[in-house]
Formats: structure tokens, sequence, C-alpha cells
């Protein structure tokens, strides 16, 4: 029994990367907080000046790419704390039921990520060769959407199996049952 408790207890050792991403999401949210304070600031200054940056779209993106960031790491350490210490009362839209839906996040995540690293390498000035990149960024992707959709239609199976295996256990207790219900009129 006490290596049954032990091996239950191994469960908080989740608290770690649970403390771990809150911390990192909090400090995402700090960072893209100070970097939109001091955006406004640039763009108020330099539109009294001589103008607007030309790149200013690509400095929202990657701002909103670190809310975005510290989101995703902050749902992740709710889904590891929901999944392996206990529930917790959230929205339905917050919950997380499985690993699976962590890892679809976390591919979710990562594809953003590389598509708003590729965005700032198209402004920058002296990048010459964007094919390179393009392809560099795009196999990533590419190989992330396909393990996606492979993930996606193997639960979609499981859960079609599921049901059937449900209907056929009804059907077959139906049948029992009028089999039985049959047996007794004789």
């Amino acid at each position: 029994m006490k290596v049954v408790r032990f091996i239950a207890g191994m469960r908080f050792f989740v608290l770690i990367p649970v403390i771990g991403l809150a911390v990192a999401a909090c400090t995402l949210f700090v960072k893209g907080g100070i970097d939109i304070v001091h955006f406004v600031g640039e763009v108020i200054t330099e539109m009294s000046e001589a103008g607007p940056k030309e790149n200013i779209i690509v400095e929202i993106v990657e701002t909103v790419h670190l809310f975005l960031v510290g989101t995703v790491l902050f749902l992740t350490s709710f889904g590891l704390y929901q999944l392996f210490i206990q529930p917790l009362p959230l929205p339905e839209w917050v919950k997380v039921n499985s690993i699976k839906e962590l890892e679809l996040n976390l591919v979710g995540l990562t594809v953003v990520v590389l598509g708003v690293n590729f965005l700032s390498i198209i402004f920058e000035p002296e990048i010459t060769d964007l094919a390179v990149y393009g392809v560099g960024y795009a196999l990533p992707i590419a190989a992330l959407a396909y393990f996606m959709k492979v993930r996606s239609q193997i639960s979609k199976e499981s859960s079609e199996g599921e049901q059937l295996k449900s209907i056929g256990e009804v059907t077959s207790m139906k049948s029992e049952s009028s089999w039985l219900t049959d047996k007794k009129r004789d």
C-alpha cells in the first residue's frame, strides 16, 4: 500500500512545470505590456517628428504574439494541473480533458511562432534570399499540420469505434433480453 501511495503522490511533481509555466506566462504578459507602452510612446514621438516607422505592423504582431504565447503557456499550466492534481472551477472552454488537447495547443503555438518569426524576416531589409527562409519555415509548419490532421483522424476513429462498440453492446443486450423473454415464454 505504501508503494501505491508513493506512486499516487508522484503526481505532485507536476507542480514544477505548472508553476514554471505560470511564471513564464506572467513574465510574457508583463514583457508584452511593457513593449506595448514603449511602442505607443515611440509611435507618438515619431508621428510628431517624421511619421511612423515602416515596420509598425510587425512590431504590433510581435507584441500580440507575446500575449498569445503567454496565454498558451497559462492554459497549459492549468491543463496539467487539471489532469494530474485536481479539476479547477473554470469555464468549459478552458478545461482540458486529455494530454492530446495540450499537445495540439503546443503544436498550434509552434505554428504561430514560426509564422510570426517568418513575418519579421520578410520585413528585414538586409535579407535577400527569402525562398530559403520560406522553405525552412514552411517544412516544419507542413509537418505539424500533418501531425494535427493525423491526430484528429485517430481521435475521430477511436471515438467512432467507441460509439459503434456501445451500439453493439446495446444491440447485443437487446437481443439477449429478447432471447430471455422468448425462453420464458417457452
